[in-house]
């Protein structure tokens, strides 16, 4: 793994506890109608999604695979 690499795989975890928190005080609200916050869920609940879309993102930079000869990623194989 580059460097680049384990920083991404790094963010992407710490980015997986503010995105979970969102997302369970989201579904908490949403589920529950005498809370005093219940017109606050749809915003907690689309912030959640973007942490989250954000860190898979993240996961996805630091485990996908480079060119193994050094070309361009588009070149066929052989």
């Amino acid at each position: 793994m580059t460097g680049g690499q384990v920083a991404a795989l790094i963010f992407a975890i710490l980015l997986l506890l503010p995105g979970g928190c969102f997302l369970i005080f989201g579904i908490g609200f949403a589920t529950d109608e005498q809370a005093a916050f219940a017109n606050a869920a749809p915003g907690l609940l689309l912030i959640a999604a973007a942490i989250l879309a954000l860190a898979g993102l993240l996961f996805w930079l630091a485990f996908r695979r480079r060119p193994v000869h050094g070309g361009s990623e588009d070149a066929p194989p052989g």
